[in-house]
């Protein structure tokens, strides 16, 4: 964990029984908003994964990466989005299994680039009633069943307007992602 304190990109690990034990100040710096702060240690720290990875088939697919990790042994990397309001962000995470059965997460930055600000994505954003299902791992949303588009055209394509509010972004997979990740570690999954 010494190393890891120093490397610049951002690192966690989570324990044997799957809570945060250790987040660098990389992770901090990742982790917070475009103009803002991420969230505080004693709110990381000693706390389940769980609580920052929603109930669903999201929570069914990690479970799913970090029991095949630990029984493998060996290293995977998980590519997924991590977008800002302003910007597009695409990183690798690689899991790491430990002797103790703890799992070293590094987020490795692959490309980033600068969009016009997106209000869906805004989290200071007033929401309503409405939801809308966005891809926890390539960030797009869907529009239809079986149909997802990146957020900009879905937004057109839905005729959402920045108004007074927006809808809420319930957290899913779309079937392309979760059949990439389904190929790599074959089980089942609701």
């Amino acid at each position: 964990m010494v190393n890891d304190l120093a490397d610049p990109r951002p690192v966690y690990i989570i324990d044997a029984r799957d809570r945060i034990v250790f987040v660098n100040p990389a992770w901090s710096r990742f982790m917070a908003p475009a103009r803002g702060h991420g969230p505080g240690l004693s709110e990381v720290l000693g706390r389940p994964i769980w609580n920052r990875i929603p109930e669903g088939v999201v929570r069914q697919l990690w479970e799913l990466l970090y029991a095949r990790v630990r029984a493998a042994g060996g290293s995977v990397f998980v590519p997924t989005r991590a977008d800002r309001v302003d910007e597009r962000r695409l990183i690798d995470i690689e899991l790491t299994p430990l002797a103790d059965g703890s799992i070293r997460h590094v987020c490795e930055p692959v490309w980033s680039e600068a969009r016009p600000a997106v209000a869906l994505l805004d989290p200071a954003y007033p929401r309503d009633e409405r939801s809308l299902r966005c891809c926890m791992w390539c960030r797009r949303i869907q529009v239809r069943l079986g149909a997802w588009e990146e957020i900009e055209d879905a937004q057109q394509t839905l005729a959402i307007a920045a108004e007074s509010s927006l809808p809420r972004l319930e957290p899913g997979a779309c079937s392309t992602c979760k059949q990439s990740l389904l190929k790599t570690f074959p089980a089942r999954v609701a």
